[in-house]
């Protein structure tokens, strides 16, 4: 008795923490939307760092016409970007990252 007793109330803490989880994600609380936010200088520039070293950052041959470690280069140049990086999850985070600023 006393079993099932611990286990009713053990549901009905979990049903409580699961409603009131669900309640704040709807409501458009500033905390979920920071978390979802891409940093460029963290997030993003690491990987444009990998993949397109030396030529893009300062003192390679193509960093006067397109720098990356602007944001600005990256948005305005999303698609011949992308083409370049061939990891799944580097090319849905500047996605998401350019999906951002607009």
């Amino acid at each position: 008795m006393k079993t099932v007793l611990v286990l009713i109330i053990c549901s009905i803490c979990l049903w409580f923490c699961n409603s009131s989880a669900e309640h704040g994600r709807g409501s458009g609380n500033m905390a979920s939307l920071k978390m979802d936010t891409i940093d460029f200088k963290t997030q993003v520039q690491p990987v444009l760092e990998k993949n397109c070293s030396p030529c893009h950052f300062p003192g390679g041959k193509l960093y006067e016409k397109l720098p990356f470690d602007k944001s600005e280069t990256i948005i305005n140049h999303k698609a011949g970007i992308l083409k370049r990086i061939k990891n799944d999850e580097e090319v849905k985070l500047i996605r998401q990252y350019t999906a951002q600023t607009k």
